[in-house]
């Protein structure tokens, strides 16, 4: 599985992604093809630079061929003129003038990129960047997404930030995408049309609320993170977290506008195929000192039933010299909730403990095999590509014991047996 990891311990911006994309080895032309099909006078054009003395590349949209001057990024809007986020003061420094287009409403955005011959993953990712900054700009100000207008962000060199980010994410053929924790920055405002903005401000916190990203203040006194930028995060996040374990084949640094001296202001890219990992699995464990004992086989037997791959009792002795057990369940992820659900209705445990674990298991296979005319259900183990254990089923042990009148020892020895000279 081909992964990305986006690391944004400096913050993120459109064109800081844009750039670390581009970096990572997504087409340019690829990029230009999509931006034109926006707009035939949009363009992407990248510089080598540095910040911190690392090497990044900065990404820079072009309208005509011109290159807009910094100013103030007015991110998104409502009715006439409300808006936030100036990239300059925020470090990233990905401004544009207004001149790169008219103040527009999200339906009239929506329809200039489906009417686009965009590719429809692009299409989609696009749409779906400012579906989020629509839902998170009516939230700040109080009114529907439709009543939302697109200012800065609405202007064709700003739309193209978005398409260029979607081509160039989807060029590179990514399976997963993870991204980490996102520094937002702080202890100051951006300049909005109508006064100051705090930091971070309230679409960028409502975009990765809703995206349930994990944030951090960062250590600049400044906006680290632009709503363009986590619009884009939580678009593109398959997950949250640390960088997963990864063959690295491609790596991309995209930089911001400025070169601050808290931290190197740039976004990180790194490209590879996941490694396989032994299962995780999350063991439930609570302590019980007041069920009938009569009770627990019923409790172990409804905890298979609802997916757990095994649960066990151990005794204990609590406090004040009271008998007791703990009971224990191994379960998958996706069966977790079911098996919470049980133990809680089917004992008189008021609460558990969550514990992670990596779970190493044998290949496994099933068979039969015949003891003296008895057909007996075998599992065969395998490790490395051979058999290392062969586990016949009991009950069916038993049942053919009973049938040749002979103990279940004896019968359980010759079915082990039998399974092996199978596999030998």
């Amino acid at each position: 599985m081909r992964v990305a990891w986006i690391d944004c311990s400096a913050g993120a911006s459109g064109d800081m992604l844009l750039g670390a994309f581009l970096s990572a080895g997504a087409d340019r032309e690829v990029v230009n093809a999509a931006v034109r099909a926006v707009d035939a006078s949009l363009s992407v054009t990248v510089e080598q630079t540095s910040r911190h003395q690392i090497a990044a590349t900065k990404a820079s949209v072009r309208v005509n061929g011109e290159l807009h001057p910094e100013g103030p990024a007015v991110e998104v809007g409502h009715g006439h003129g409300h808006g936030h986020g100036h990239d300059g003061d925020a470090g990233h420094g990905h401004g544009h003038s207004a001149a790169g287009g008219a103040t527009r409403t999200w339906a009239e955005v929506r329809g200039l990129i489906e009417a686009a011959g965009l590719n429809d993953a692009v299409r989609d990712r696009a749409l779906d960047t400012f579906a989020r900054l629509a839902r998170a700009e009516a939230s700040a100000h109080g009114v529907e997404p439709d009543a939302v207008h697109f200012h800065e962000v609405g202007a064709l060199d700003a739309i193209a930030d978005i398409v260029g980010v979607a081509a160039a994410s989807v060029a590179l053929e990514l399976d997963r995408v993870v991204v980490s924790t996102i520094s937002l920055g702080g202890g100051g405002q951006v300049r909005g049309q109508h006064g100051g903005i705090p930091v971070p401000g309230p679409a960028v916190l409502h975009l990765l609320s809703e995206a349930e990203a994990p944030v951090v203040g960062g250590n600049a006194p400044y906006e680290m993170t632009t709503p363009t930028g986590a619009a884009l995060l939580a678009t593109l996040a398959d997950e949250f977290g640390l960088m997963p374990p990864m063959r690295i084949q491609q790596t991309g640094v995209g930089a911001g506008g400025r070169d601050p001296i808290e931290v190197p202001n740039i976004v990180r890219v790194v490209i590879g195929e996941t490694i396989e990992q032994p299962g995780t699995e999350l063991v439930y464990e609570t302590n019980v000192d007041d069920l009938d004992p009569r009770i627990w086989p019923q409790v172990l037997a409804r905890l298979m039933e609802a997916g757990a791959a095994d649960a066990w009792l151990t005794p204990i002795l609590m406090k004040k010299g009271r008998p007791a057990h703990t009971l224990s369940v191994l379960v998958s992820r996706p069966n977790a909730e079911v098996v919470r659900a049980v133990i809680l209705a089917e004992t008189s445990a008021i609460g558990l403990r969550e514990f992670d674990i990596r779970k190493h298991a044998a290949d496994r296979e099933f068979a039969s095999v015949d003891v003296d005319g008895q057909r007996i259900h075998v599992k065969i183990a395998r490790y490395g590509g051979q058999v290392v254990n062969v586990q016949p089923e009991y009950d069916d042990v038993v049942a053919a014991a009973t049938v040749l009148k002979r103990p279940v020892k004896n019968v359980l020895a010759k079915a082990i047996a039998a399974g092996h000279d199978l596999w030998s």
